[in-house]
């Protein structure tokens, strides 16, 4: 007499299954946007810490906008950890376009000195930027972003 009530359970299981496979070939694939930093400014700071703003260079891959909250990012330059942090507004990246925008970040102040010991603002080094991109909405709430490139300090 349980038969019934197995084949209403395999068949809710059934249904929900395809549900769920229908949702995932619905669901946008949003590529994350290509992050280049453009411009490194060192800005005020304390006894341990100093403030960093990056500018950075954001191209959308995807053919829709992508409302951003925010970027939380990590900053390495020249192969060792350098800063990281987050940028202090929303903004809209237009499809298959690109904006500029800044992110403050926070380096410790040994890391600066070893940057202006090895010549701030004289040569181009390698650096490496990676995090998430929060977006304002939606099913996908965040992308994750890992970049590699070239700035002069």
């Amino acid at each position: 007499m349980r038969v019934p009530g197995l084949l209403r359970l395999a068949a809710l299981l059934a249904t929900m299954g395809a549900a769920v496979a229908g949702c995932a070939t619905v669901l946008p694939k949003l590529e994350a946007p290509g992050l280049t930093v453009t411009r490194v400014v060192v800005g005020g700071g304390n006894a341990q810490q100093q403030q960093i703003r990056l500018t950075l260079h954001a191209t959308n891959p995807n053919d829709r906008a992508i409302a951003i909250r925010s970027v939380e990012c990590h900053l390495e330059l020249q192969g060792a950890a350098f800063a990281q942090g987050a940028t202090d507004a929303a903004f809209t990246l237009p499809p298959l376009g690109d904006t500029d925008f800044d992110l403050n970040v926070t380096a410790n102040l040994n890391t600066v000195l070893a940057a202006f010991a090895g010549g701030f603002g004289h040569h181009v080094v390698d650096y490496r930027v990676y995090g998430q991109v929060h977006l304002q909405g939606g099913v996908l709430r965040t992308i994750p972003f890992d970049q590699k490139g070239r700035v002069r300090l």
